[in-house]
């Protein structure tokens, strides 16, 4: 049997809702290293910032709606959760704090202040985002493999209390496919971002090639890892793992060559491309959850049967394709350039920028 034939569309919904989550925490956590590192450049400037500094906010909303939406869907789990990935959790929203503090601070404030300059403060931004990055990864990891967690209050556990659900760092970490999971995906990152933000030279040798091989880097240390961390014998959605791997290295390919350049980096294009990608590694893991915990969740039986909460789910849907379809649009915008250019009002440096 395959269970994908019989998914729930409030399973699939939250798991596309997820992929899209990802998909924009993933835009800022490209910009890392070019903003780290470049940030004087007028082209990371440019196509970095001009993208970064409208869109952090609704990256925020993103975590709320999946929050949201996994409180509807899958309740009965969600304090097992809660108290499980805490620590993870934690360090998150420490750093999602700090991340959204500076990039106020150096889009408002900064420029009457003597002892921190835009930079300064863009490279905490960036440290911080990261942290957040190496979180996020870690808690995907976690819900894919269940690795070092245990879960009490519902299954075969519901006779313990939610509250004695626990994580324990040292295993969960201790496992090599964890590890590949998070560098590979950071690599990944790093790969897609250049494209993505067109900050690669393809007239020269290394700047044509240099994605293609950190995007293949990424995927051999990534998708192997992933594969691991969410093998069970009873997986039936293998071939699934196949999709994401051609579909991430149809970007570098065509950034390669000058004819499909632009529409290897069109933002829009990367946007769904990433959304499709990510749901077809989720799925590769349906129907359970942290499957080597010591009480793995089969979701079709934690998916709630509410009237109430089913009126409340149809609304995060209307809501969530909403904000997929800003998020595409905001891609599109970005794309043209259309803020910076309004902003600045500079055509010949835009000009000059990408022929760079």
């Amino acid at each position: 049997m395959n269970y994908i034939y019989s998914i729930n569309f409030d399973v699939l919904f939250l798991i596309v809702a997820i992929a899209s989550m990802v998909t924009m925490f993933a835009s800022e956590l490209m910009a890392v290293v070019p903003i780290a590192m470049r940030f004087k450049s007028d082209k990371v400037r440019l196509n970095v910032l001009s993208y970064i500094v409208p869109v952090w906010e609704v990256v925020g909303t993103f975590f709320v709606l999946w929050l949201v939406d996994m409180e509807n869907v899958i309740p009965v789990l969600m304090p097992a959760i809660a108290y499980s990935l805490f620590p993870l959790f934690a360090v998150f929203i420490f750093f999602l704090l700090i991340r959204n503090s500076v990039i106020i601070y150096a889009e408002f404030v900064w420029h009457e202040n003597k002892y921190f300059d835009e930079r300064k403060l863009y490279v905490i931004y960036s440290v911080a985002t990261f942290i957040m990055g190496i979180m996020a990864l870690s808690v995907l990891a976690a819900l894919a493999s269940g690795y070092g967690i245990h879960l009490y209050g519902y299954g075969k556990e519901s006779s313990v209390p939610y509250s004695a659900s626990y994580m324990n760092l040292a295993l969960f970490y201790s496992h090599i496919q964890v590890i590949g999971f998070i560098i590979g995906g950071l690599i990944l990152a790093n790969g897609i971002g250049m494209v993505f933000y067109k900050l690669s030279d393809i007239s020269k040798p290394m700047g044509r090639f240099l994605p293609l091989i950190l995007t293949a880097i990424g995927l051999a240390i990534f998708m192997p890892s992933y594969y691991s961390l969410s093998v069970r014998d009873y997986m039936v959605n293998s071939d699934f793992i196949i999709i994401p791997i051609l579909l991430a290295l149809v970007i570098p390919v065509f950034y390669m060559f000058k004819q499909t350049t632009n529409i290897a980096s069109y933002k829009p294009f990367i946007i769904i491309i990433s959304i499709i990608s990510i749901t077809f590694i989720e799925l590769r893991n349906y129907p359970y959850v942290f499957g080597f915990s010591n009480n793995p969740a089969y979701i079709p039986d934690v998916v709630t049967n509410s009237p109430m909460l089913h009126l409340a789910f149809i609304i995060s849907v209307v809501g969530g394709i909403w904000l997929v379809l800003m998020m595409v649009y905001y891609a599109f915008v970005s794309n043209h350039r259309m803020a910076g250019l309004i902003l600045s009002g500079d055509h010949d440096k835009e000009t000059k920028i990408n022929k760079n």
